[in-house]
């Protein structure tokens, strides 16, 4: 599984950049081209949108393999061990079930007579051209949700746990340690308390004293009547 996964990853990661990249150049050529000798590709435009489609399908495969696509997991977060397993398990086989059904539509898709007789509108391309980024796109989609499916049957359940707080931590850009709660612990808060009862007493004991002073005899402190 590991050279299928190596080779794999290559193919999705040629493909998907390959594709962004050249979109990138040929916006770049076509705005430059423009302004510098007054020329216009006007297949440009078109050409620029698809390969941004080929792209975005493309880069889900690449998103899959690093698990990152938005996900519900809050199970699987709270679980730990073969019930943890078993719901990565059930994920993977849900995603298997969606990639194989999309990729079996999108390749009916190109195979009908439309796909085949409408042309696009500046690159005179057939349709099919373009519904090729679904079809090749959830195609490899699918194969990488084997790979993942296969890989997690394979693994202990003891290796599938995760301490969640670091991951959202790492998410964001944090260390984990940033976030940690610090207990002071009973002893310096029952310090803390003491002191604070000690310096309340010895508050009031000062206000008594004064009151004292001031009523005794009907003085002040310089001996004087009030």
């Amino acid at each position: 599984m590991k050279i299928i996964d190596t080779y794999l990853s290559r193919v999705e990661n040629v493909l998907a950049g390959g594709c962004l990249i050249a979109a990138t150049a040929l916006a770049v050529f076509a705005v430059l081209l423009r302004n510098i000798t007054g020329d216009v590709l006007f297949w440009s435009e078109e050409a620029v949108i698809y390969l941004i489609i080929f792209s975005t399908f493309f880069g889900a495969v690449v998103t899959l393999r690093h698990n990152e696509h938005v996900a519900v997991d809050i199970m699987p977060a709270l679980l730990k061990g073969r019930a943890k397993k078993f719901f990565v398990v059930l994920g993977g086989l849900a995603t298997l079930v969606y990639a194989g059904f999309i990729a079996y539509l999108s390749w009916a898709l190109i195979t009908e007579p439309f796909s085949r007789t409408t042309i696009t509108p500046a690159l005179k391309l057939p349709l099919w051209v373009v519904e090729l980024s679904l079809a090749v796109g959830m195609t490899l989609f699918f194969i990488r949700a084997v790979e993942m499916t296969v890989r997690a049957l394979r693994t202990p359940a003891t290796e599938l746990d995760k301490d969640v707080l670091a991951e959202e931590a790492a998410a964001v850009g944090i260390d984990v340690e940033d976030i940690a709660i610090v207990d002071d612990g009973p002893d310096n808060t029952g310090r803390h308390d003491s002191a604070a009862s000690r310096s309340d007493h010895a508050n009031r004991a000062d206000k008594d004293n004064g009151s004292d002073r001031l009523g005794d005899g009907g003085t002040d402190e310089k001996g004087g009547d009030r």
